[in-house]
């Protein structure tokens, strides 16, 4: 498990690194930095055109090849990036979503990784057009992105349809989990108290809500834990409808129960999980 998740950081900064050889990479933001804030994501892969395809079906977005290192914009906005590396022999080692959390500091949350029990994956680098970041996994082996964009981060702003809309970290110590983070990010810490819940909490920075790390049910034995990023969409079953003819999978289909079924998880074709949210503003007074 710690080889393949050193395996992915390698392959993300060689590709990173040809990357910058070739041509700088557009810019995460264009604003002030927002400590805190989940301002991109990665998708490490074994099948880049089908997992492009899929993408590109379901949330229309579009993509352009930086040298190995495939930029996914939503409406001409950068929003993350994509690369690919050989399928791995073990079949339980998916392919994946992560996220990077804004930084003012990357040296200082390598520290903070190391001290909380966390691991280096990849070291802090710097690239041109990016800035500098680095891979880290928290204790509970969950992957993780930490960077200092040289042009700022992207404002806090109502996602569109085709956005990242939600971060939320699956674990086995919901409270620790938050704690360690917190270490890392400066997060104050929120009690979910908006639902029968009483294990999840909510990371904040800047008096937003940046993310939720939620206590994994006893049963759920085979889940590890996990960020999952969800993408906003204009109607959740639709969408859902699509993913099996583009190949994928839906993990969790939409209920009454959740949230009047305006959330769903998915898989690409390649089994990377995403999560699906319809967003409005009287989403929190439903339950789980």
């Amino acid at each position: 498990m710690k080889a393949r998740r050193q395996l992915i950081a390698a392959f993300l900064f060689v590709a990173l690194a040809g990357t910058a050889h070739a041509q700088k990479l557009p810019p995460i933001g264009n604003g002030k930095r927002l400590p805190g804030k989940f301002v991109w994501a990665d998708l490490v892969t074994y099948d880049l055109p089908a997992a492009a395809k899929f993408y590109k079906g379901l949330f229309d977005w579009n993509f352009t090849d930086y040298g190995g290192y495939v930029i996914v914009d939503n409406e001409e906005r950068p929003i993350a990036g994509m690369f690919q590396k050989p399928r791995p022999a073990d079949p339980a080692a998916k392919p994946r979503w992560f996220g990077y959390i804004s930084v003012s500091n990357v040296e200082k949350a390598q520290s903070a990784v190391t001290k909380a029990g966390g691991r280096v994956l990849a070291p802090p680098r710097k690239f041109p057009g990016r800035g500098e970041q680095a891979v880290f996994a928290d204790p509970e082996g969950a992957l993780f992105g930490a960077v200092r964009s040289s042009s700022g981060d992207p404002q806090d702003f109502e996602a569109d349809i085709g956005d990242w809309i939600w971060i939320q970290m699956w674990s086995r110590d919901a409270l620790k989990s938050a704690q360690f983070y917190r270490s890392v990010a400066g997060y104050e810490i929120d009690e979910n108290t908006s639902s029968a819940r009483s294990n999840d909490y909510v990371l904040v920075s800047e008096k937003y809500a940046r993310g939720t790390v939620l206590q994994l049910p006893p049963d759920y034995k085979d889940v590890r834990p996990t960020w999952l990023l969800f993408v906003r969409v204009k109607n959740v079953p639709e969408t859902c409808a699509k993913v099996p003819e583009l190949g994928g999978k839906v993990v969790i289909a939409p209920s009454p129960e959740l949230f009047q079924n305006r959330v769903a998880v998915i898989t690409d074709p390649t089994g990377a999980a995403v999560g699906l949210l319809e967003w409005s503003e009287d989403l929190l007074k439903g339950g789980h």
